[in-house]
């Protein structure tokens, strides 16, 4: 299937994508900011200074990040004999330019059986980085600024996401999320001109509209795209910018992550079993998840979603948690956002940061790489106002576990600036893209 969602919603005052950011810097609580002092340890779980500073890892825990650890060292072979040589103690974090010049980039992905990352840039070009030479193509991957394609212009709007299909390999499959000249979100699918190694251009005669959902107004339009283990593509749609109310409506798209099964070999998509109202919404209650991760280790989705008066909010959830309100408009963090709410039924943040301290999360990625095992399982997210990195592990279920391991990385990361999106090559290292146009790859010290 393919459809244009069309929806009749009440303008109310526009709020600002962000709520004003303090000018001041505050302290974070809890926080390490010295950028490594106490860094998590490689032969534990981390150690790091928190609002609980008596948390402890339990054995099992220990073992199993030394069991990551050990996995992710060199390892020599002599005979039959296999040793592991140990890392140095790890001093801290650095940013690795590996190329600049972009405008405005939102998003950076690996492309699949190649050496190549490509970086989107919010005014509709896709540019492509050869992670051996570390040119940048001249020839983009794909470009919507042809005026036939007509992206609207405001900050948040344009081009806003990106993802391979998982028979990208095979089938040069991609899919994009814009919003067009009207305002209105686009879902489309393109296939590349070629084989996908080396990688050619996409072919700009493939693209399919797969959805269109009217927005009632220009800020809010989120546009995340990813693919979960179960091959299922999740689609972050904001609430609109327009007060936020149809994020409580189920039957409405705005303020929800997507589902959808696009594996099917002919044109348009299907809903997949288990989505929970009959229709393309997976969850909902949610303002603008700018940047969702999904974590295939632990079976969880990692959503930054950006407040409105009071909170940003990183949201947990399950794959199989189909069907949970996070709670917008009704609540903000874990507090009523009106006068009086109801909180039952609803799931609040793991994490909130107030707005002393942030105003404009950019939600990150799960550390899955082997070059900073002490770093195995921890969250890296940012802040777009006040540009810092910070990053925490959740030791448990998002219903019942707690934030522990919290670090701001302080001055190691100041060079990623105002990170607009992260993302991670082919090896599972953090990569992070800025406002002002630089890529990043984060790096270990020791």
């Amino acid at each position: 299937m393919s459809r244009t969602i069309k929806r009749t919603v009440g303008l109310l005052l526009l709020p600002f994508a962000v709520a004003a950011c303090v000018a001041d810097d505050a302290t974070s609580t809890g926080l390490d900011e010295t950028g490594g002092s106490t860094l998590p340890s490689i032969t534990t779980a981390a150690t790091a200074a928190t609002e609980s500073t008596t948390d402890e890892p339990t054995s099992d825990s220990s073992a199993e990040q030394s069991a990551e650890n050990d996995a992710a060292s060199p390892a020599t072979t002599t005979g039959t004999t296999t040793t592991t040589a140990p890392l140095d103690s790890l001093l801290g974090l650095n940013a690795e330019l590996l190329a600049d010049g972009f405008d405005q980039p939102v998003h950076v992905a690996a492309v699949p059986g190649t050496d190549h990352l490509v970086v989107v840039e919010r005014e509709g070009m896709v540019k492509s980085v050869d992670l051996i030479t570390g040119e940048v193509s001249e020839q983009p991957f794909l470009d919507l600024t042809d005026p036939a394609t007509l992206l609207s212009s405001s900050i948040e709007q344009g081009l806003l996401g990106l993802a391979f299909d998982p028979t990208f390999e095979a089938t040069g499959r991609f899919y994009a999320y814009w919003t067009n000249a009207e305002g209105d979100t686009v879902l489309g699918r393109f296939v590349t001109a070629g084989p996908p190694s080396p990688l050619p251009p996409a072919d700009p005669t493939s693209m399919e509209i797969l959805l269109t959902i009217d927005q009632p107004a220009e800020r809010h339009n989120a546009g995340h795209l990813e693919f979960g283990p179960d091959g299922l593509l999740y689609v972050a749609v904001g609430d609109g910018g327009s007060g936020g109310e149809p994020a409580q409506d189920t039957t409405n798209p705005l303020g929800t992550i997507l589902r959808l099964d696009v594996s099917a070999t002919e044109a348009g998509y299907a809903l997949p079993d288990g989505n929970p109202f009959n229709s393309e919404i997976w969850v909902y209650g949610l303002r603008n998840p700018w940047r969702f991760a999904i974590d295939p280790a632990e079976q969880l989705v990692y959503i930054g979603d950006v407040g409105q008066d009071s909170f940003e909010e990183i949201n947990v959830v399950g794959l199989d948690g189909a069907g949970t309100d996070f709670g917008w408009r009704e609540m903000e963090g874990d507090r009523c956002f009106r006068s009086s709410c109801t909180t039952a039924g609803r799931t609040i943040p793991v994490l909130q940061v107030e707005h002393e301290q942030g105003c404009s999360v950019t939600g990150g990625r799960v550390y899955r790489g082997s070059a900073i095992p002490e770093f195995t399982g921890h969250y890296f997210f940012g802040d777009w106002c006040k540009s810092f990195v910070r990053s925490f592990r959740l030791d448990g279920d998002p219903e019942t576990g707690s934030v522990v391991d919290q670090l701001d990385h302080g001055d190691d990361l100041a060079d990623v600036g105002q990170v607009t999106s992260f993302g991670t090559d082919h090896n599972g290292e953090l990569l992070t893209v800025n406002w002002a146009g630089q890529l990043h790859r984060i790096i270990p010290r020791r």
